[in-house]
């Protein structure tokens, strides 16, 4: 397969590659680390990636204590 070959089907299927690898490295971290441990690890790059997207809108650190306790007044 020539590389022109492998990005059409690449982009042809991208879906399917990208849900491909996320499934295998899924199934290698429950192997290696086991559910609880991967589950916790998922749960932590979720996090950090919601922390991440409020600093790509400048919300930073005060925005996000906001959300969580808003102020009284």
């Amino acid at each position: 397969m020539t590389k022109e070959a492998l990005r059409q089907f690449i982009s042809d299927h991208w879906g399917k590659v990208v849900g491909g690898f996320l499934g295998l490295i899924v199934g290698l971290a429950i192997i290696i680390f086991g559910f609880w441990r991967t589950l916790f690890i998922f749960i932590c790059i979720a996090l950090g990636t919601y922390a991440g997207k409020l600093f790509d809108r400048n919300e930073g650190l005060q925005g996000l204590l906001n959300k969580f306790w808003p102020d009284s007044d």
